[in-house]
């Protein structure tokens, strides 16, 4: 790298991670919510239960040494420090990719750099999702990322994705996609080395398979096998549960369902009522970068030309309709809306990173839509007023917008019993 470039990702990642700090700084909120702290209290010695894998880690780094982490101070910290490791694996998936990335495309790079930190930072750092398994599933799959563009360290893809499941079995509709989408982009990268071609093509193809299998498997398991002796630990799991949460305020409904099996599909309709009034805003909002997605998508679609492209970047431009089931069943629309947009920002940047020239021409052919909608240097101040996500909700203004109408449906027709089904459910 010569010394102009040298200087200039310096300069870049210095700033970067200036405006970065002050960020986190403005959004970070210093509590871990009851839903992220209940789950330090589920643990692999009451079998191989669903998302119990992060309890298990807290609690045998307190055996380790020598701490007792049934306090909510030691989930604080914990926390803490999970927060900034995902933070350092974040900024270091950013410098690899800037150093991998051409000079000559090094603006694209640049820019969905600010865009994702812009996302993730905020939306990891407030008081919603501080803590909350998203964040050691996203960052899996970044790490994951960052394997398949080296062409390193391959094979642990298959236990970054295990982990991702055992974390939350969410994982495989989230940000499994990533892993799978780059690992189809690879399968189908063509050299000049037909040897070559051929020998990789065989590498990812297993890779792929075995991930998918080991995914799919794990899925299976949490979804409908791992919850036969709820009854025989529910009491101790309460107890450490409300040791570990602020002031003794547990997650009931989690454990209900993770532990016991509940289904709380009833008991989520004023979640669900608060997602269908929310998102058309949102959507109106959301706009400008809706429409520049479709721009990007059709340019893609305009220059893909044989069979083998066209399979891959069906993949790439897809990949995150896996998130449908969570938007079908699931009431966190502000988390599934994140992992969509985190999915195309880092699928992305790792195909500029591997030099795809189909990705390259499309961001070249976006970029020159500036010169006709001058308001476009706009989007990085709209994007700051939108962030942070939340979860049901996808931020205050949008909570009080929803509130609002709520609220006056229900005065104008009663018998529908909207603000009755938001309230049972904490809102308004």
């Amino acid at each position: 790298m010569r010394a102009e470039q040298r200087r200039r990702r310096l300069n870049f990642m210095l700033l970067s991670g200036f405006f970065s700090f002050i960020l986190f700084c403005y959004s970070y909120d210093a509590k871990v919510t009851s839903y992220n702290t209940t789950l330090y209290a589920f643990s692999y010695k009451y079998g191989f239960i669903s998302r119990a894998f992060i309890g298990t880690v807290y609690q045998e780094v307190g055996r380790l040494f020598g701490l007792d982490m049934l306090h909510y101070s030691s989930a604080l910290t914990f926390t803490q420090i999970i927060t900034g490791i995902f933070f350092l694996d974040m900024f270091l998936f950013f410098g690899f990719i800037y150093k991998w990335t051409k000079m000559e495309h090094i603006r694209y790079t640049e820019l969905l750099i600010i865009i994702m930190a812009l996302l993730t930072i905020p939306m990891f750092s407030s008081k919603y999702n501080f803590g909350r398994v998203d964040i050691y599933m996203f960052g899996l799959s970044v790490l994951g990322a960052i394997i398949i563009v080296s062409e390193r360290c391959r094979l642990l893809l298959i236990p970054i994705v295990a982990a991702g499941c055992m974390v939350h079995q969410g994982y495989v509709f989230m940000y499994f996609n990533i892993i799978l989408v780059l690992l189809i982009c690879r399968f189908f990268t063509v050299s000049k080395n037909p040897v070559s071609d051929k020998k990789n093509r065989v590498v990812y193809g297993i890779l792929f398979g075995t991930c998918f299998v080991v995914g799919s498997a794990l899925f299976l398991y949490f979804e409908f096998f791992s919850r036969m002796n709820g009854d025989q630990i529910i009491n101790e799991i309460i107890r450490n549960a409300s040791a570990v949460s602020f002031h003794g305020d547990y997650h009931k409904t989690l454990i209900d369902h993770e532990i016991l099996g509940k289904d709380l599909a009833g008991d989520e309709r004023g979640f669900h009522l608060e997602n269908f009034i929310q998102t058309p805003f949102f959507l109106i909002l959301t706009s400008p970068f809706l429409w520049l997605w479709y721009r990007y998508v059709r340019e893609i679609i305009k220059r893909v030309e044989t069979t083998e492209e066209k399979i891959k970047y069906f993949f790439v431009i897809s990949g995150f309709l896996t998130l449908i089931p969570n938007y079908a069943l699931k009431v966190d629309y502000a988390r599934w809306t994140y992992a969509a947009a985190v999915y195309f920002l880092v699928v992305t940047l790792s195909l500029i990173a591997m030099g795809d020239q189909v990705v390259i021409e499309s961001l070249t052919a976006v970029r020159q839509l500036q010169k006709g909608h001058p308001w476009l240097v706009l989007i990085i101040p709209y994007l700051i007023i939108l962030v942070p996500f939340w979860d049901v909700y996808y931020d205050q203004v949008l909570k009080n917008l929803g509130d609002w109408v709520i609220v006056l449906v229900d005065g104008r027709f009663p018998g529908l019993g909207l603000a009755e089904a938001v309230l049972q459910n904490g809102g308004v």
